[in-house]
């Protein structure tokens, strides 16, 4: 599963390009929606920290509405849509419309893929939300744009380190590998 793709079709945005780990552009920068991707990659790259623990999952399960949703995730972070306005080169209020767009979406796209309420999907370990989540990080970097600056907008590094993007048989296995021995409930347990 590829969630930003899958996430990508939903909202049937043009497809998404894969961002060059040493240039930090787009591939087809021709057919590239730089509104729609940055919205979308911004979206799941804070979706993506804010479930790292349980808690913090159940409260971003729990809202409903786009505005709820965003507000979970962003912690009322008001740069969220200025940013992506500022990369996409459009009005901040556009920016902030698509990212709702991207909400909704993801909101139908969960509760298609959800079996259960979510109350009924929380498990002793991870919620669905975090099942669904918790391994997409290198899907969500490849698309993550250099100039979007989204390491800045969410206080985290590594989103903005080249090296996390890199592909190849070799980073695929690292990437693999660091999946697997890193679980969201980490940073709860330590």
């Amino acid at each position: 599963m590829n969630l930003p793709e899958e996430l990508q079709q939903q909202l049937h945005y043009p497809p998404l390009q894969t961002i060059d780990a040493n240039t930090g552009l787009p591939q087809d920068e021709n057919n590239f929606d730089a509104l729609g991707q940055s919205a979308i990659v911004t979206f799941l790259a804070g979706l993506y920290k804010a479930v790292q623990t349980k808690q913090s999952a159940i409260t971003v399960e729990k809202s409903a509405a786009p505005s709820e949703l965003i507000a979970a995730i962003f912690d009322g972070n008001n740069d969220v849509a200025n940013t992506i306005a500022a990369y996409a080169h459009k009005p901040t209020d556009i920016a902030k419309a698509k990212l709702y767009e991207v909400a909704e979406g993801f909101i139908s796209y969960f509760n298609a893929k959800s079996e259960n309420t979510v109350i009924e999907n929380i498990s002793t370990e991870n919620t669905s939300l975090q099942k669904l989540v918790g391994t997409q990080r290198n899907d969500i970097l490849k698309y993550v744009p250099g100039g979007l600056k989204i390491g800045d907008l969410l206080n985290d590094d590594t989103l903005e380190d080249d090296t996390n993007k890199m592909q190849g048989p070799i980073s695929t296995l690292m990437h693999k590998i660091e999946n697997a021995f890193s679980t969201p409930d980490e940073k709860e347990n330590t």
